[in-house]
């Protein structure tokens, strides 16, 4: 699949090929010669050295063959006790090579050449430095390793908070590369979803509460609106769920089934397991005025023992797809196959905590270029519509299916809504055939 190819990748690009002469290799001041690192790598500069207004790259491999992978201005940095420059590059991040931009590559442990080089406000280089860095995100393991019981620590009262947060890409594929399609529609979203253990059963069974918290966001077009901001009552839904993720019945009362929340604990092998070793795997998916409920089916298996946030984690590949096909900004984008996700899941065996989730959801997709007003979600719902942002038929499976279905769209150029059950007509020769991505983050916060 090819990979979105935006502002970040053009100056990456920009950066390599920029040269011009140096001033002199200063010294950085960290990382050391030799020293091991792991996770962000903390990356010292000394105050003078990067000039007001310009910034860093940082390069890392042998000469001629290194890969960029970040660029830093003076002002994203952060002061030492001593003045000095403190950057943070994530030595976990993907990185893409020009050869293959479609496919993310990653470090693997070792030891490595890391360059900084600094530039002024004008791009052009005025200094350099060299150190060798030792790279452990692995963590150690004796060989043969034993197998790791992998199971979601709960208990009666308590409560973690999980910040969900989506970034939606359209591009068209020219060359295999993805061209930005829709890009001043900034289609992004940001949720916090509160679960709390209500009741511990005999046999390994939990009945959680699952709650959005009231400052749930959608933004478009650089506009933020705050989905649940004029609801009297925020979803909410009671789940039952065994200790290995598995989920034994999605909502325990009729009550609150108008509600839809994703799933956040991740499914987990019934028997310990060691590294390459697989297993069935589900997950539901649904971001708040963004996209309906999507159930997603695959396999997933221990990829490695890394560290996250500080925590020894197993770091958990997962290959999902859905057949159900989804469309996005009321029709705007249309998915035309199924959906794939792979997923990065980092789990804190030892303390039973799922620490971070990396999803990445795409699909063939066909993109409106007509002028149509677009607007993922309303401030409030029309009269009838309950509490509900996105309105009761949303949520009516009976009629729409599982998922549901978009809220109401609008009549071009009328502003005036359409029919349930149709969208607003347009010429096809508008809509152009493309790829949607969408990035999502689940991180434990509290």
């Amino acid at each position: 699949m090819a990979r979105y190819f935006g502002k970040s990748a053009v100056f990456a690009a920009a950066v390599m090929l920029m040269g011009g002469a140096c001033c002199g290799a200063y010294q950085l001041i960290a990382p050391t010669d030799g020293q091991a690192v792991r996770e962000n790598v903390k990356i010292v500069v000394p105050a003078g050295v990067v000039p007001d207004g310009g910034f860093i790259s940082v390069l890392v491999g042998e000469p001629g063959s290194e890969q960029f992978v970040v660029a830093l201005s003076r002002d994203a940095a952060k002061l030492g006790a001593g003045g000095e420059l403190v950057f943070y590059w994530d030595s976990k991040a993907p990185y893409y090579e020009s050869s293959d931009p479609s496919e993310p590559r990653y470090f693997k442990d070792g030891r490595y050449p890391l360059t900084v080089k600094v530039f002024d406000s004008t791009g052009k280089m005025t200094d350099s430095a060299s150190t060798t860095i030792e790279l452990k995100n692995r963590v150690p393991r004796t060989n043969p390793a034993p197998g790791v019981s992998l199971v979601n620590a709960l208990s009666f009262g308590q409560v973690n908070h999980y910040r969900v947060h989506c970034d939606v890409s359209v591009y068209e594929v020219v060359n295999r590369i993805g061209l930005p399609l829709l890009g001043g529609m900034g289609l992004s979203g940001d949720a916090l979803i509160i679960q709390s253990v209500e009741d511990a059963r005999p046999g390994g069974q939990y009945l959680i509460r699952l709650r959005v918290d009231e400052d749930a966001w959608v933004s478009s077009y650089g506009v933020k609106k705050y989905i649940y901001a004029d609801q009297e009552f925020k979803p909410q839904l009671y789940r039952l769920v065994d200790k290995y993720g598995t989920v034994i019945t999605e909502n325990m009362f009729a009550k609150q089934a108008k509600y839809q929340i994703m799933d956040v604990l991740p499914v987990l092998p019934r028997h310990p397991v060691k590294e390459g070793d697989q297993w069935a795997d589900s997950m539901t998916l649904k971001i708040d005025g963004i996209t309906p409920l999507i159930k997603l089916k695959g396999t997933a298996w221990l990829d490695s023992f890394e560290w996250q946030s500080g925590r020894e984690c197993a770091k958990i590949t997962s290959n999902m797809a859905s057949d159900r096909p989804i469309s996005l900004a009321n029709g705007k984008i249309k998915g035309t196959g199924p959906l794939s996700a792979q997923v990065t899941t980092y789990f804190a065996y030892k303390t039973g905590r799922m620490i971070e989730r990396n999803i990445r959801l795409s699909f063939d997709s066909s993109i409106s270029m007509a002028d149509l007003t677009t607007e993922p979600v309303e401030s409030s719902p029309p009269p009838g519509m309950g509490n509900l942002p996105l309105g009761e038929e949303q949520f009516n499976e009976d009629v729409y299916g599982p998922g549901g279905r978009p809220r109401t769209t609008l009549q071009p150029g009328t502003g005036q809504p359409a029919a349930p059950g149709t969208q607003p007509t347009e010429d096809t020769t508008s809509r152009k055939k493309g790829k949607a991505e969408l990035n999502i983050v689940v991180r434990l916060e509290k």
